[in-house]
């Protein structure tokens, strides 16, 4: 489906004007506009219950390192890093709290060879490397990442698999459901829609849960939000 199809199927579902392909209602609860950044959303938050898309050929899953270069950057896309990999050899990724109880004063320690650890929760969207490379070394991750860039034309379709294309229309639903200043505020409806959309791509976790998945505290106890 594409964001035209999407549109119309909410449309027909919400009975929201223009309620089919090639159908015409001036008269609509909904903008395309808004519409359009509710079928984003709805991607988004499909990507981040589901774990949808992994990466490791994206331009910015191949990081150049210069020698002696204490980090690299992370794309903010990237959710999780599921594998890394410094000139072929297999890096294990580690949060700085761990990585302190185990190597005490890593980080300032000059000594420099071939990367082993990559190191998160130190600086938000940067990845710390001990050793530090001695020589330019190249990086390799797969990720779990959010889309590449967002649906805008008419034309442009989903990241994720076509088969889960139409369950992004409950998200929709939800979102336009919940509007309190909208004629079609319904909160039954809006949590139906939302069951709907979590029976596909689960539940949502806090921003504050993903961040302990992404840096890897294992040391610490998991949040409770």
């Amino acid at each position: 489906m594409n964001l035209q199809e999407l549109i119309a199927l909410y449309r027909a579902d919400g009975q929201d004007g223009k309620n089919s392909i090639g159908g015409c209602d001036d008269d609509v609860l909904c903008s395309d506009e808004l519409l359009t950044i509710y079928a984003n959303e709805a991607q988004d938050e499909a990507c981040r219950r589901g774990q949808l898309l992994r990466d490791s050929t994206s331009s910015w899953c191949t990081i150049k390192a210069a020698a002696g270069a204490e980090a690299i950057g992370l794309n903010a896309l990237a959710i999780q890093i599921l594998r890394a990999f410094a000139d072929g050899q297999p890096l294990t990724t580690i949060h700085v709290d761990e990585m302190d109880c185990l190597f005490p004063g890593w980080q300032f320690q000059s000594a420099q060879n071939r990367p082993t650890h990559l190191v998160t929760g130190v600086s938000t969207g940067q990845l710390y490397l001990w050793p530090r490379p001695a020589q330019e070394c190249t990086i390799k991750l797969t990720v779990q990442r959010l889309p590449l860039k967002p649906m805008r034309a008419d034309t442009d379709k989903p990241e994720i698999r076509q088969e889960l294309h139409p369950a992004l229309v409950n998200w929709m639903l939800y979102r336009v459901y919940g509007r309190t200043d909208s004629d079609i505020f319904d909160p039954s409806k809006a949590a139906v829609s939302l069951a709907n959309f979590e029976a596909e791509f689960g539940s949502k976790s806090s921003g504050r849960n993903e961040t302990w998945v992404r840096q890897g505290d294992g040391l610490m106890p998991g949040p409770i939000a």
